[in-house]
């Protein structure tokens, strides 16, 4: 898990980051984002950016699917770890806090995970459970 934080939630600065990840992964054949519907990862600006960029995958989670989200899963239990007992006396303390906590908890409780189902197996899955699934092709983001 790597993080940054940007200094508002908008095109041009999630464009920076992008930009920041494709610098430090410079060797990286692809990179595979999986983002939300985000207003940031879904305007034309970011989607031209990535459109142009091809070593970026975007994937995007489905709408209302929060549970697919590793970011929010992350975001929900790190305050417990991290910031219950913290109080920030700055923007530049509560960064400088994160930058020093991310190590911890990639070493303690960030682990890799193989993928075991198949997409077919997915959409078997789904179909069983009566859920709809777009495909990759036919995904539209609104």
């Amino acid at each position: 898990m790597r993080a940054c934080c940007l200094e508002a939630n908008n095109h041009e600065h999630f464009i920076w980051a992008l930009r920041q990840i494709a610098r430090r992964w410079a060797r990286a054949h692809r990179i595979h984002l999986i983002m939300d519907n985000g207003s940031s990862h879904i305007d034309h600006n970011t989607r031209s950016y990535l459109a142009a960029h091809t070593r970026f995958r975007p994937l995007y989670t489905p709408p209302h699917a929060s549970w697919l989200n590793q970011a929010e899963l992350l975001l929900r239990a790190f305050p417990d770890k991290y910031l219950k007992h913290f109080d920030a006396a700055s923007r530049q303390h509560l960064i400088d806090h994160l930058d020093a906590s991310w190590p911890e908890y990639n070493q303690w409780f960030a682990h890799p995970f193989l993928w075991s189902w198949t997409r077919r197996q997915m959409y078997d899955w789904a179909a069983k459970k009566q859920i709809s699934i777009c495909s990759e092709t036919s995904a539209t983001v609104h």
